[in-house]
């Protein structure tokens, strides 16, 4: 029988190999949880932007142009206003527009827009009924983007400003653009619709 034991040698190098493959287990389970949350992340934003470009078709397929009447004493006007806009030194869109909404399914008075926000752009949605006087809805669609753009077709080419007061018509198309980015790589996502409900004042 031997008693001999370990050495101080062979336990120190016992700790030292097991500190190493520790290490490594431990650094390979928070890349993985790193890659895990990076990965959630960007799906969300996926997600989130697909959602918001969604809706924003729906609601410019529902788009209304013309005088509808709250009762005898009140007119109400409709519109369809594109406007380019500059935030935080990069060039934006801003949507406002009087559409059937998600939202209790009545007509509404729509804007999307852009805001900056701690150094990053944010696209928010405010949303009012048209008929009734009630408080506004306003909410963040998608945090974090690049770029959101809206342009209609006109005159053959991409244009990104449109006024129904001054051209009297929806647009016969609309392209809406968000860019956000992936890890530094930039992704731009598209979504086209035309409204089909009244295209003329």
């Amino acid at each position: 029988m031997n008693d001999r034991g370990f050495t101080l040698i062979e336990i120190l190098i016992s700790l030292t190999l097991l500190t190493i493959v520790l290490g490594a287990v431990y650094s390979t389970f928070f890349s993985v949880q790193r890659a895990i949350e990076r990965f959630d992340k960007i799906s969300l934003k996926y997600h989130e932007t697909r959602i918001a470009l969604d809706m924003m078709r729906r609601e410019v397929e529902s788009a209304l142009v013309k005088n509808t009447r709250a009762d005898e004493s009140n007119k109400i006007k409709t519109g369809f206003v594109i406007k380019d806009r500059d935030v935080f030194g990069k060039s934006t869109s801003a949507l406002d527009l009087t559409a059937f909404s998600f939202k209790g399914g009545n007509l509404n008075t729509i804007s999307y827009f852009v805001t900056e926000k701690e150094g990053k752009l944010d696209l928010l949605k405010t949303e009012r009924p048209v008929a009734v006087q009630s408080k506004e809805y306003k909410v963040d669609i998608v945090e974090g983007i690049e770029s959101f753009t809206v342009e209609t077709h006109f005159n053959q080419k991409w244009v990104r400003t449109w006024d129904t007061e001054l051209t009297g018509k929806l647009p016969d198309i609309v392209r809406i653009i968000i860019e956000f980015d992936d890890n530094g790589k930039l992704v731009k996502l598209t979504e086209y619709a035309r409204p089909k409900i009244d295209t003329k004042l």
